[in-house]
């Protein structure tokens, strides 16, 4: 079936096997994390082998309860069983679950808050499965679920420009085809948006960078948050960051470059990376050539 070859090696069947997911779950055995991750096994315990392959499996969304649900417009005329149509299903709130929740200690503080992301976004009114399920010729919705994990999904997120000023690059990013903050969801992720200057061998000279995220405090045991400058977090603004190169980059050129980084831990600092995808960049000529924006 076209639908289960879409969904197997999708990030929701690989939501509890997924290497990252498996050591972060190891530095907390979290039965909060197991919930989602691997929504049909007992999550006071590890999910056995059978289970843990499921991830989120079609039962997870189709069959919540006794009857096998289906969006309002989908094909189920020749399903061997029952099929219950629900507008709520095809909506955003289907995804709020496991998609916009709060800290298990502390639930007004937003662990995951990607529904009112999309909420205060400029595509407010297009749906999440417009995107991330994007439909068929047919009419029937993709099962591949495209997210964070797809480059070329990433790179239309965001709209990039650079500006070099003297010694500095001023970088201006806007959401472009997104419907969130970038990044959204949990908090392993990142923008870096960076900067440097090199001599003819290639050897760098200078170098700035700066991070884009959400940044917490501990606070009585539990999360404060404290700042959050992910780009589109509120609403469909610019955000703007200026990387000081110094004299090194007086007469030469300036190579910049934003990334989406997945890290270890939330991003404390020297976290291991552990992907990482170049969303924009380009190079910004020295004074003698003249300055351009791009």
């Amino acid at each position: 079936m076209e639908v289960a070859r879409e969904w197997r090696g999708s990030m929701h069947q690989r939501a509890y096997v997924d290497a990252d997911f498996a050591q972060s779950l190891a530095r907390e055995p979290s039965a909060f994390c197991r919930g989602c991750h691997a929504p049909e096994a007992d999550p006071e315990r590890p999910a056995p082998a059978a289970l843990a392959q499921l991830g989120v499996g079609c039962v997870t969304c189709h069959v919540p309860g006794d009857t096998v649900l289906a969006a309002p417009r989908s094909d189920v005329s020749k399903a061997p069983h029952e099929v219950l149509r629900l507008p709520g299903f095809a909506a955003d709130a289907a995804c709020g679950g496991c998609h916009e929740f709060g800290f298990p200690d502390r639930p007004e503080v937003a662990m995951q808050g990607t529904l009112r992301e999309h909420a205060a976004s400029g595509h407010a009114e297009t749906r999440c499965v417009t995107c991330h399920m994007p439909g068929s010729p047919g009419g029937r919705r993709g099962h591949a679920f495209a997210a964070s994990r797809d480059p070329a999904l990433l790179r239309r997120a965001l709209a990039v420009r650079a500006q070099r000023r003297d010694e500095s690059v001023h970088i201006e990013l806007a959401p472009a085809w997104v419907g969130h903050a970038v990044p959204t969801g949990d908090l392993f992720r990142r923008l870096v948006v960076e900067a440097e200057v090199a001599d003819a061998q290639w050897q760098v000279l200078a170098h700035a960078t700066r991070p884009l995220g959400r940044r917490f405090a501990a606070g009585g045991g539990a999360r404060v948050p404290v700042t959050d400058d992910r780009v589109g977090a509120h609403g469909p603004t610019t955000t703007q960051v200026v990387l000081e190169l110094g004299d090194a980059a007086r007469d030469r050129s300036i190579r910049w470059r934003v990334r989406y980084e997945r890290v270890a831990f939330g991003g404390e600092d020297g976290a291991e990376v552990w992907n990482s995808v170049t969303i924009a960049g380009g190079e910004l000529p020295g004074r003698a050539k003249g300055r351009r924006m791009q």
